[in-house]
């Protein structure tokens, strides 16, 4: 099985490397399609100059500034460029994104991008990348500021080596400390509204061919049959969905740590995530997880053995 997962994040993975296509329409198709149609990257399709050339700008929700992208982007794309002189003629659209790059755009730092790998490295790193429909480069401007208020060390989790930061009460800020450690097109995203009164939005978040596909579904399924009223933690999630089988230890592990959320990605987990609680939830859970500290990533693997099998003698001898 591991195996199996392997070459299929060698196939994804080669998909990224293909160039961009001239046609804007084929280009967001194939964004959409390597995202997973994540709700946090964000699509503006606008149309500039005297010939109305349809572009788009994109970017990640949390990761970027937007008002950089609305001030020095936006506004030089749809304001400045008609009040001046340039004239984008449609015979030098393939030239579009070096007079925008000249004349229009009054970012500090920009880049051209050419493939969809260049394209995603930029995208979830929070700069917004703008394609133009003829065009078979983009542009990408820098934009980055995501958000780091409320931000602050785990209360429950502390750690005397590795990340301080924990989770909060905000979705997004929660989704972008995660991307900001998993800058992969792979890492799919998907909100769904649960609650008939408060509407919460709740996010499942796997990395694609490395996730079980029949556990994303499973996971899916069982947050489609919740029909409660609220939602007001993950806790009520976590008591809706696990299994109801007869045993003390619990079925489904919670973590308020960012970084220990992307090492269980990184190990084929699911994480869900709630808005309104600094606690996100991963499944499945096994029973080594509660036996393990994230300082256990950081450490010598010797050590981090070491101690790993004097926490299961003591276990042993405590029962």
């Amino acid at each position: 099985m591991g195996e199996r997962r392997r070459l299929d994040v060698e196939q994804c993975g080669s998909l990224r490397k293909e160039p961009l296509q001239a046609c804007l329409d084929a280009n967001l198709k194939r964004i959409r399609e390597i995202s997973g149609g994540s709700t946090d990257i964000i699509i503006r399709e606008v149309r500039i100059g005297r010939s109305e050339i349809k572009m788009a700008i994109l970017y990640t929700e949390g990761l970027a500034d937007k008002k950089v992208i609305t001030d020095f982007i936006l506004e030089s794309l749809m304001l400045a460029i008609k009040e001046t002189e340039i004239d984008l003629k449609i015979s030098d659209r393939s030239h579009v994104s070096r007079v925008l790059r000249d004349f229009a755009l009054t970012v500090s730092d920009t880049n051209e991008v050419s493939d969809f790998d260049g394209l995603f490295a930029f995208l979830l790193s929070g700069d917004a990348v703008i394609l133009v429909d003829g065009s078979p480069c983009g542009i990408a401007a820098s934009s980055r500021g995501w958000k780091d208020r409320g931000v602050s060390e785990p209360a429950a989790q502390t750690v005397v080596r590795g990340p301080r930061e924990s989770f909060t009460e905000t979705l997004r800020t929660n989704t972008a400390l995660i991307r900001r450690r998993i800058k992969d097109p792979h890492l799919w995203l998907e909100t769904i509204q649960i609650g008939r009164v408060t509407r919460t939005d709740v996010a499942i978040m796997y990395i694609k061919g490395i996730a079980n596909e029949k556990i994303v579904q499973e996971v899916r399924d069982r947050l489609k049959r919740i029909d409660i009223d609220g939602i007001l933690e993950s806790g009520y999630i976590e008591e809706l969905i696990q299994d109801k089988t007869f045993t003390p230890f619990p079925t489904v592990h919670n973590t308020e740590r960012p970084d220990a959320a992307a090492a269980g990605l990184l190990e084929g987990r699911v994480v869900i995530l709630v808005d309104g609680t600094p606690f996100v939830l991963m499944v499945p859970a096994l029973f080594a997880q509660f036996l393990q500290a994230s300082e256990d990533y950081y450490q010598r693997w010797d050590f981090a053995t070491l101690i790993r099998q004097i926490r299961y003698i003591s276990l042993f001898i405590s029962l």
